[in-house]
């Protein structure tokens, strides 16, 4: 298993970077067009990507403002990361006048956690783009679909 990892500063508050990853009505802004979040512990997360993979998992852990865990995985079976078999970790520290966001994606072998840390590149990006109220522009990633682990050489 390969750790992803990423971090980056955004220029927002803790606070609202927060609210971008835990309220559906702002997830869809940045994330997917299609998204349910419940955010309570064992409360869903969930998103569906305009090539219509979708995520699934469960909140594990929520501290506001400063940190979200939740359990990772696809609906689509193909990929072969089922709901539940990853974990995703969100750190949220205060830097001055915006945040220092770390993100922390646990379970996936080596070239899916490759094919991972580009998603993770543009979304969080994307992220960053929004909470600093900068236009986003289309997604890079629209019409993409989530490589199979087939397509990875892992099967």
């Amino acid at each position: 298993m390969k750790l992803v990892e990423k971090q980056l500063f955004i220029d927002a508050p803790p606070t609202y970077v927060y609210e971008l990853l835990t309220q559906a009505d702002l997830l869809i802004e940045w994330m997917a067009p299609i998204a349910t979040v419940i955010p309570e512990r064992g409360g869903l997360i969930t998103w569906t990507h305009q090539g219509g993979d979708t995520v699934r998992g469960e909140f594990v852990e929520l501290v506001p403002s400063r940190r979200i865990v939740f359990t990772f995985g696809w609906n689509r079976e193909e990929i072969e990361v089922a709901p539940g078999t990853t974990t995703v970790e969100i750190d949220l520290r205060p830097w001055g006048t915006g945040t220092d966001l770390r993100l922390v994606h646990r379970g996936l072998d080596g070239p899916m956690a490759d094919a991972h840390s580009g998603g993770w590149d543009n979304y969080l990006a994307r992220l960053a783009t929004l909470a600093e109220g900068r236009d986003l522009g289309e997604d890079p990633l629209a019409s993409e679909r989530v490589p199979t682990a087939r397509d990875l050489g892992l099967s």
